[in-house]
């Protein structure tokens, strides 16, 4: 199968191109996030349940405020700052955005702000239980939205992927490496092998407990 579409000619395949790592790199700091909330949430509530990590969310019952306030709103403070740098980083790409780039871009845009918007209100009700333990605060009440917000960019993003430009899924892995690397590079750490990457990358997949920005 070759690289592109015969709808794609030109200036178009490098734009098309372009999206895709940058969307990519979007979904790797998601990713960052992720690691960032499970990591401490594993502290508190001692693990992540099996498939929790890329295709379900950690359904955890916390018991201890002063666990929670020493690990659990850290973490939820960064995942709002690496969502502020992701709102950044999409917004100073709009100048990519033509017709046919539309939708998988408007479609992060959504996702972007359902991310922020979790993430805002995770921190306000862990905040809020911890500062009164005995009320029972719903800290999980936008998890379906920013669930079905991210599935919606991943869909436009694969049509783009997949249909209009038609990578094939080696194509495909090597910028998903190339995301994940650059992610990494901006914390400082090494880049990630093909093999290492593609291993760590479909385990995760399968839902095992795998961690792409630590050494």
């Amino acid at each position: 199968m070759g690289w592109f579409s015969t709808r794609l000619s030109g200036i178009q395949k490098e734009e098309a191109l372009a999206m895709v790592r940058h969307l990519q790199t979007m979904l790797a700091y998601q990713h960052l996030a992720m690691e960032v909330y499970n990591d401490a949430t594993a502290v508190v509530a001692g693990k992540i349940p099996h498939g929790a990590e890329v295709t379900q969310r950690a359904n955890v019952n916390f018991s201890d405020p002063t666990l929670v306030a020493q690990y659990v709103i850290p973490a939820v403070a960064k995942k709002i700052e690496i969502f502020q740098l992701v709102e950044a980083k999409h917004q100073e790409v709009s100048g990519l955005v033509n017709t046919i780039l539309q939708e998988p871009y408007q479609e992060m845009t959504v996702a972007i702000n359902a991310m922020l918007e979790r993430a805002r209100y995770q921190y306000q009700g862990f905040q809020q239980w911890v500062n009164h333990p005995q009320v029972d605060v719903d800290t999980k009440d936008l998890d379906r939205d920013e669930l079905a917000a991210i599935d919606s960019a991943i869909r436009a993003l694969n049509e783009l992927i997949f249909k209009k430009i038609r990578l094939t899924s080696d194509e495909w892995l090597d910028i998903v490496q190339e995301a994940f690397n650059s992610v990494r590079a901006s914390l400082k750490l090494i880049p990630l092998g093909k093999d290492s990457f593609r291993s760590q990358y479909m385990r995760g997949i399968n839902g095992e407990y795998v961690r792409f920005f630590k050494e």
